[in-house]
């Protein structure tokens, strides 16, 4: 319905009715069991949300909400930057709403400025039948201190298919518990590792992740449902079923080329989901460079491949 006495401005995405700190899970690393104790989610694998970030609109550094969780100083790949994230390996969540969606993306460069991202290609509501699609949950809801004497707001941003599919199994056990009518289940998500001590590990197709377990589930945490909790579910309706976020369309009726080719490819060989996304992962997100990695090496390479072999072995 047309609404009058408008400037004809364009509906954006709705917003929480608070401002969240922004939650996403990593995997564990052996190789830092020195950090076993001062950072155990860097360890054994856990959720994080970094401390400082950038403002939309000006673009200009700021804080972004704090957390109850501990706030830990981690390096760079490279070594060449500290940063802080709060960060746990069991952390406790009170889930008030969610959404999901499934999207494809496509790795690409900003001519005018260089920068690499990801490109949105297309969104679907429901798991698409074709692949490539990966799927996005995002869950708002109050994270909680370790005494429960304190709590913010924030958001799990699920964002991959190995992690989608162990949070699933693991909100799964929890939805078995039986909560009364008047009390909240605070769920406790994470990984504490295996009975040596170390980190836990999957196997997804060729790639491997820790997966989100449910702890202490033999120990529900209940807490009673309050005024401040029902507003906030009511107060986030809007961003649950916002109808921007929610839309199908994209690349379902106009899929670029080298998409369909690439999906076509995995289709023939019966790649996964998951192989299909860690495939995609590998090559920086590149269809290009991912369809090339599918593709049998030409005459021509094998020759040179068998022509230097024999080389080599007469020097």
């Amino acid at each position: 319905m047309d609404q009058k006495f408008s400037d004809g401005s364009a509906t954006g995405f709705e917003e929480l009715p608070v401002e969240v700190a922004w939650l996403t899970w990593t995997r564990g690393d052996a190789k830092l069991s020195a950090a076993k104790d001062t950072d155990p989610g860097s360890y054994f694998g856990g959720w994080r949300a970094f401390a400082k970030g950038k403002d939309r609109t000006s673009g200009e550094e700021r804080e972004n909400p704090k957390l109850p969780i501990p706030l830990v100083t981690r390096v760079s790949e490279d070594g060449s930057a500290q940063y802080q994230v709060y960060a746990t390996n069991d952390l406790r969540f009170l889930p008030i709403n969610h959404r999901t969606r499934f999207e494809m993306r496509e790795e690409t460069t900003d001519p005018n400025t260089g920068r690499e991202y990801q490109k949105l290609l297309a969104t679907s509501s429901e798991k698409p039948d074709i692949k490539g699609y990966s799927p996005v949950r995002q869950i708002f809801g109050l994270v909680f201190s370790a005494d429960l004497k304190k709590y913010a707001p924030a958001v799990i941003h699920i964002k991959n298919w190995s992690s989608f599919i162990s949070f699933e199994k693991a909100g799964q056990k929890f939805n078995k518990l039986g909560v009364p009518d008047n009390k909240a289940l605070i769920r406790r998500y994470g990984s504490i590792g295996n009975e040596k001590g170390q980190p836990n590990f999957e196997i997804f197709g060729q790639s491997r992740s820790t997966p989100i377990e449910a702890i202490g589930v033999d120990k529900p945490i209940l807490v009673d449902i309050t005024d401040e909790m029902i507003n906030l579910l009511e107060g986030s309706m809007d961003w649950k079923t916002c109808p921007k976020w929610n839309a199908t369309g994209g690349a379902d009726d106009q899929e670029p080329t080298i998409v369909q080719q690439f999906n076509a490819a995995c289709d023939a060989i019966g790649m996964t989901n998951v192989d299909i996304e860690q495939l995609l992962a590998d090559n920086g997100n590149n269809y290009y460079k991912a369809l090339a990695a599918l593709q049998p090496p030409s005459e021509d390479d094998v020759n040179a491949y068998l022509a230097s072999a024999e080389a080599e072995d007469q020097a």
